[in-house]
């Protein structure tokens, strides 16, 4: 599981639970595109858009 996964997943449960994420979601995506612009090295394409390289 890579950490944007772990991320959302928690997110999601707290959301399930009742709660408004909508603060950590926003601050999370600004998170991603700075991890982005950084050259962290995440891979934070949506896992249908990921091709295998065969």
């Amino acid at each position: 599981m890579t950490w944007p996964d772990l991320c959302e997943r928690l997110l999601t449960r707290l959301e399930a639970q009742g709660e408004n994420m909508s603060t950590e979601r926003a601050e999370f995506g600004v998170l991603m595109v700075d991890c982005c612009m950084r050259g962290c090295g995440a891979d934070l394409r949506p896992k249908g858009d990921v091709e295998d390289g065969d």
